[in-house]
């Protein structure tokens, strides 16, 4: 197949930021220029990707994207640093491309971000691993703060949180758990996706037009990022760096004031953890008082006491299976649920007493909702599975595999019945809120 032409790149008439003001990865906290890889736009890698500007960088990683001059068709590439010894985003993915595609969460497949293929390529410093992914555009979370009240109406809220359900009900059944050490499911790894090519053209036309901002350090050029805006797709549960591929795990994981019970005491956690999230995601969309802070940034120990205090006040006494789990527990409760921490049950903490957003019917509905996941035990009791294949009531409900119609379903989870409501929402309203 014969190759189209690389398109040439601006040499001059942008933004040189000085050497003095650290510029997009410089900042962050342990960035050491050597590890990254030195990509320029306009540089042409693997033979026939072009880069054409760039999207976004890590803690381990930037990336870029690129026009496939076999066929024209935009790559976002992801080029990890020199120094991963392990790529655990890219055994994911591997793992991922495993699971069968013609189950009946094959809705799931919209909604769980994919890779195309990988390959290296050699630095000044070492080889890079280089992740090619559909692009995609603005984060969720972007998109919230945009909000003039900084949460998303109602109908928004339920879309999206369906949506985000059926990725992880994919996830679950290829044995992969999206929380990490230092990661949950939250809406900065929501991605929205695209429904057209044009977006991807005007950003490679603006680094012709006006090329972005950049600085050089000796043999490297930092370049500014240009964010995709305007996506009107589904919802895509993205960000897979820290990812577990089995059904039990171990250890730390989440950020602090997102950390479920289990977490904070030492527990075996598993896919209960990514539905802790789902929890604490539904309200953090719709509600602008968070559930969880970090208490003492200080003391671990007394910070996860006045974080259990305050789940305690939340969800009230935990249940004997909780307490049975681990003897860490006898630090805070007697066998019977009550409190014996070293800090108080801080009072007026109830679900009822913070749900502010919505009233009557649907305040009852999302609070039944919430419950079902931020509690003691979410693989149990009230919510005795995180949900009974919701891509398959979807598709029975809609006559078809339709990608999200997000038609009214009630979802019957054995102890107990929650609904995700929505009128008919489609996909391209997550770009007209």
């Amino acid at each position: 197949m014969a190759l189209q032409r690389p398109r040439q790149f601006p040499t001059t008439g942008f933004e040189v930021v000085g050497r003095g003001q650290k510029l997009e990865e410089e900042k962050l906290p342990f960035y050491v220029r050597e590890e990254y890889y030195p990509m320029q736009i306009g540089d042409v890698v693997h033979v026939h990707y072009q880069v054409v500007a760039k999207l976004g960088y890590g803690t381990n990683s930037t990336v870029w994207l690129a026009r496939d001059l076999r066929d024209g068709k935009y790559w976002a590439l992801k080029v990890y640093i020199n120094t991963l010894l392990h790529n655990q985003e890219l055994r994911v993915y591997k793992h991922l491309a495993s699971a069968p595609s013609n189950t009946p969460t094959e809705l799931g497949y919209d909604h769980v971000r994919r890779s195309h293929e990988s390959f290296q390529i050699s630095g000044p410093a070492g080889n890079h691993d280089v992740l090619v992914m559909e692009p995609l555009g603005t984060s969720l979370q972007t998109f919230q703060n945009l909000q003039k009240e900084g949460v998303f109406p109602r109908q928004f809220v339920t879309g999206a949180l369906m949506q985000v359900l059926i990725g992880l009900n994919f996830l679950f059944e290829a044995d992969v758990l999206h929380t990490g050490k230092f990661i949950d499911l939250h809406a900065d790894n929501l991605l929205i996706a695209l429904t057209d090519d044009s977006i991807l053209s005007r950003v490679e036309q603006n680094e012709i037009d006006t090329p972005s901002a950049r600085k050089r350090v000796e043999d490297t050029i930092i370049h500014v990022s240009q964010y995709i805006l305007g996506a009107r797709g589904p919802l895509v549960i993205s960000d897979f760096g820290q990812a577990r591929i089995g059904a039990e795990q171990h250890g730390n994981a989440m950020p602090i004031p997102y950390r479920a019970p289990e977490v904070i005491l030492g527990m075996p956690w598993n896919s209960a953890v990514d539905r802790w999230s789902v929890g604490l995601l539904a309200w953090d969309l719709l509600e602008k008082e968070k559930l969880f802070q970090v208490y003492d940034s200080e003391s671990q120990e007394h910070n996860d006491a006045c974080h259990l205090a305050a789940m305690t006040a939340l969800m009230g006494p935990p249940p004997p299976e909780f307490l049975e789990k681990s003897t860490a527990t006898r630090k805070y409760w007697d066998s019977n649920g009550k409190w014996i921490g070293p800090v108080p049950v801080p009072t007026e903490r109830t679900f009822d007493a913070l749900a502010t957003a919505l009233v009557g019917e649907d305040r009852k509905l999302f609070l039944n909702f919430v419950e079902c996941f931020v509690w003691w035990l979410p693989e149990g009791g009230r919510c005795q599975t995180m949900l009974i294949n919701v891509a398959s009531i979807i598709a029975a409900r809609s006559g078809s595999k339709v990608r999200i119609g997000m038609h009214k379903a009630l979802v019957s989870v054995y102890g107990g019945v929650w609904w995700v409501v929505s009128r008919h929402f489609r996909n391209d309203h997550l770009g007209k809120v």
